[in-house]
């Protein structure tokens, strides 16, 4: 899918990858260079597949143009990674990938959800603020800094998720 233009009009779909093959590794580590500043690299990718965590593939026909992380222990869920390939974003994919995150998590058993972002990540904090995360907490230098980036601190975040109506949040960015 070559164009933003016609991105919208594109079949969008939302799977749970649970078979960490070559290639779908290699398509999650392209998105994750994609989207982040400091990636992880395709050997953590592939750590985080386990009986409690999943991993949400946002897709655009059939390419893999997003993906989120995330691992629910007991009633409480992290939420790793999330991101979409820096040519999606702005076109409200990174809405319907953390609904589709959050509703998996509730579905996990999860009762609130917790992650941390950068704390000059305006973009993704708006976004957390439209579902309903509250900043707990900074972690200080959380962010090592590379590829001539310095360190940077972390706000902690919070969402109850037995108070989220998901749909209208999503609804209301299509």
């Amino acid at each position: 899918m070559g164009s933003r233009r016609h991105a919208r009009l594109a079949p969008l779909s939302l799977r749970i990858i649970t078979e960490p093959t070559t290639e779908i590794l290699s398509q999650l580590y392209q998105v994750e260079v994609s989207a982040h500043q400091e990636p992880w690299t395709q050997d953590d990718i592939a750590s985080t597949f386990s009986d409690n965590t999943r991993c949400i593939g946002l897709y655009l026909k059939e390419e893999l143009i997003g993906f989120a992380v995330i691992c629910v222990v007991v009633d409480e869920a992290d939420l790793y990674t999330i991101g979409v390939c820096k040519k999606y974003q702005g076109l409200g994919f990174g809405t319907k990938l953390l609904a589709a995150s959050l509703r998996e998590c509730v579905k996990m058993g999860a009762t609130r959800c917790f992650l941390e972002v950068r704390v000059s990540n305006e973009v993704a904090l708006h976004l957390y603020d439209r579902f309903g995360f509250t900043i707990t907490g900074t972690r200080k230098n959380y962010y090592q800094g590379s590829h001539g980036n310095p360190p940077e601190d972390a706000y902690t975040m919070v969402c109850d998720l037995t108070q989220q109506p998901f749909e209208d949040i999503e609804a209301a960015s299509a």
